[in-house]
């Protein structure tokens, strides 16, 4: 009775245990655009919305004027692409979560951006990806307790590192992670 009784509480343990490790190992969903449809478009532009995020981000606060000067000085990202359809990437950015040193001394955790992206055509607006949910995380997972309170990265610094992986997976989403913007 003992040997079943232990099976099943390491089997109750594992479960969860593979079922994070299967969710970290799934790679980023497919693009929006098949490598032919990518192929036909050039985006030459790129705005970015920030009017849901407020005057500083959640949890550490940090400046909404920060946050815009890490997408200025990365507007050129998306940019990509000599097909004959011109494009702009339409970024709106809903939420910014930068970990507080409480956050990471009790519980840990990690900084985050969420938003969508999404592509419309230059010439007459018409939407060519309707809008895809994406997020950033960054820096990696914090660890709990002092050792992870006090290697937190400066709010400055974490606002860059977010921005470049969500452009990145803005990129993803829309023409996969393979293309090389410009």
């Amino acid at each position: 009775m003992r040997n079943w009784f232990e099976k099943t509480v390491r089997g109750f343990i594992a479960l969860p245990l593979v079922a994070a490790l299967a969710a970290c190992a799934s790679g980023p969903p497919p693009a929006a655009l098949s490598p032919e449809q990518a192929a036909e478009i050039s985006i030459v532009e790129t705005s970015v919305d920030l009017s849901s995020v407020g005057p500083t981000t959640s949890g550490r606060e940090v400046g909404i004027d920060v946050v815009e000067r890490a997408f200025d000085e990365r507007q050129d990202f998306l940019l990509s692409g000599d097909g004959g359809r011109d494009a702009r990437a339409e970024l709106v950015v809903q939420n910014v979560n930068i970990i507080t040193a409480g956050q990471s001394l009790f519980l840990g955790g990690e900084s985050i951006m969420i938003g969508t992206v999404s592509l419309v055509d230059v010439a007459d607006g018409a939407q060519i990806v309707a809008p895809v949910r994406i997020e950033s995380g960054g820096g990696g997972y914090v660890l709990g307790g002092v050792i992870g309170a006090l290697t937190l990265e400066d709010g400055d610094k974490e606002v860059q590192i977010l921005t470049d992986r969500f452009l990145a997976n803005a990129q993803a989403a829309l023409v996969g992670s393979g293309s090389a913007a410009q």
